[in-house]
């Protein structure tokens, strides 16, 4: 490389990672078991599903050369779940983040997870985290579990971190209109970073109610996919400047100006009921794994290298105590 030339999709570890990962493991060990005494162990994020739906992912058969990387390196389409869930609320009626998992399944190649041959995207509502990294995200969350004082002082002193929470946190008429991101990014084959989005071409869409109720986002759901198919475009956004599209900074919305989201891939959820017992009991177990990839997607920055611990180790976690409460 020639001096001076930029580098893209590098990565610049912290030194107390392994240190913070391991307190973000007992922080979420330990208030999971305060919000669940009794019963059933539901996920620390993204707890509530509005449902998980059966869909078809098909790879674009007319890409650019420079966008023929990995998964989207031959035309070919995909069985797909979709999970849509709100982040944190125990009800619709509350303004929340909405999220959007998707996994591919039967995909070939190197997989970062031994032995998987499935793709897993994890998407929200907004196209920034509320903190940059794990550290600064974990003292958020021990603010928001104190509550009280403590969390109100987190945000008057985290003032960026309070506009972006209250930005993110929106009703939506339902989960099938409104677009998500990846918010991290993640490798595009070798120098190359990318973030991903999904953003809605269904034809219809819905009105929110004049009165919200516990579940609208779920009935919104119903009534959609009972009368048409929905559909989103799958995208991907090319980091053209290590320094003003950085990877280690979740909070950084990365310039459409500068770099466009380019379609790579359609969604489509067919028309489908999805609001069974065994399809929600599904929603319920599945855990969605963004190391569950080809290599030549794998995820950059200090918030997935944290994921690559966290996610197992909770996933285990819950299991193991839902199975001992059986």
């Amino acid at each position: 490389m020639s001096p001076g030339a930029l580098e893209f999709a590098v990565e610049r570890h912290l030194p107390d990672e392994d240190a913070v990962a391991r307190e973000f493991i007992s922080f979420l060990e330990a208030a999971s078991e305060r919000r669940h005494r009794r019963g059933v162990m539901r996920r620390f994020n993204q707890p509530r599903h509005a449902g998980c739906v059966e869909a078809e992912f098909t790879v674009s058969d007319s890409l650019a050369d420079e966008l023929r990387v990995g998964l989207f390196a031959d035309p070919r389409t995909y069985t797909a779940r979709v999970r849509f869930a709100s982040a944190s609320s125990a009800t619709d009626r509350d303004k929340d983040i909405r999220g959007m998992s998707i996994r591919l399944e039967g995909v070939r190649g190197q997989n970062l997870t031994a032995g998987a041959t499935i793709q897993d995207f994890v998407l929200n509502s907004h196209p920034v985290m509320v903190a940059p990294d794990t550290r600064t995200f974990l003292d958020l969350l021990r603010a928001v579990e104190a509550g009280g004082f403590r969390r109100v002082w987190y945000f008057l002193t985290h003032i960026r971190s309070a506009r972006i929470g209250l930005a993110a946190r929106q009703h939506c008429a339902s989960h099938l209109d409104i677009p998500y991101w990846s918010t991290t990014p993640y490798l595009f084959g070798e120098g190359r970073a990318v973030k991903y989005m999904a953003r809605p071409t269904s034809a219809r869409t819905s009105e929110l109610p004049d009165t919200l109720t516990d579940d609208y986002l779920r009935q919104a759901m119903k009534r959609h996919l009972g009368e048409a198919d929905a559909s989103f475009d799958f995208m991907v956004q090319l980091q053209k400047d290590p320094t003003r599209m950085p990877i280690e900074d979740a909070t950084a919305e990365w310039d459409t100006g500068e770099s466009p989201f380019v379609s790579v891939a359609r969604l489509r959820i067919p028309k489908q009921d999805f609001d069974t017992v065994d399809r929600m009991a599904w929603c319920e177990a599945v855990a969605f794994d963004p190391w569950c990839c080809l290599a030549e997607h794998r995820p950059l920055g200090n918030m997935n290298r944290a994921r690559r611990r966290i996610y197992p180790e909770l996933g285990r976690f819950r299991d193991e105590r839902n199975a001992r409460v059986g």
